[in-house]
């Protein structure tokens, strides 16, 4: 009995050991608020990232150091154009850093911001920026490694399709026929992850985690209220889908 509990200590042990990390890449925070960056720094730190934050990226270190992605939090900036004031102040050096911007949902709809930059509306879930940052250094990686890729082909896999929705995964939009539906943050994410399941049967919980994560303690009645405020916004309708079926009992899946 003694040889089993100590076996079974030592197990205990070894499996609450954190996973070494055998290649880690590194990302720069500027923020003028690092307190709001704690969570999702932790969230990186553990994904195996290495993580700086800066409080300023001019006549900083920042500016001097190498990165493999950077992130600019300029969401609440009351400057007219924060995303090109910062492209500014950019060396050369880092202008072909990827980059990403946390921004406030009022500058997804600002014409100066190129369709080119990641945007990320924030405050978002941790776990949400971790997903932004592994796709576009997934992408990053994949032109590296054929950069003979074609234009359309990259932009393909920035977007999700199904019937006459498509949703822009790098400017988090949707459109509906080519005419622009607004969607909250929830929304939008609800969504992504029926169209991403492709036709599977999504349960409430298993959304509820998806999209308002684990630590949500609330009734999966949240998922039936936005789902039917999403599909209000689709023209869709319970009784005779066209995008969003109800399977009773059970949770949601894309309409046939």
């Amino acid at each position: 009995m003694q040889n089993q509990t100590q076996e079974m200590t030592l197990l205990d042990v070894a499996a609450s050991e954190p996973e070494v990390c055998e290649m880690t890449r590194k990302i720069i925070i500027v923020s003028p608020f690092p307190g709001r960056m704690h969570e999702l720094m932790r969230t990186l730190m553990e994904a195996c990232f290495d993580v700086l934050v800066f409080h300023r990226w001019e006549h900083s270190e920042a500016g001097t150091l190498q990165a493999d992605l950077l992130i600019f939090d300029v969401s609440g900036s009351q400057d007219e154009d924060p995303v090109g004031a910062f492209r500014e102040n950019m060396h050369p050096v880092h202008a072909a850093v990827p980059t990403l911007f946390l921004v406030d949902e009022r500058m997804l709809h600002d014409q100066r911001i190129g369709g080119h930059e990641e945007l990320l509306v924030w405050p978002a879930r941790p776990q949400e920026g971790l997903h932004h940052v592994r796709r576009i250094l997934r992408s990053v990686t994949s032109r590296e490694l054929d950069p003979a890729v074609p234009a359309d082909v990259e932009a393909a896999r920035d977007q999700l399709i199904f019937k006459d929705l498509r949703i822009d995964l790098r400017r988090m939009t949707v459109y509906r026929g080519g005419a622009r539906i607004d969607l909250t943050k929830t929304e939008y994410e609800l969504l992504q992850q029926l169209i991403e399941a492709r036709g599977a049967v999504r349960t409430r919980e298993d959304l509820l985690n998806r999209v308002w994560g684990t630590q949500y303690f609330g009734g999966s009645n949240v998922v039936d209220v936005h789902v039917k405020s999403l599909r209000k916004k689709l023209g869709d309708s319970a009784g005779q889908p066209l995008y969003v079926a109800t399977v009773r009992g059970v949770g949601y899946r894309l309409a046939d």
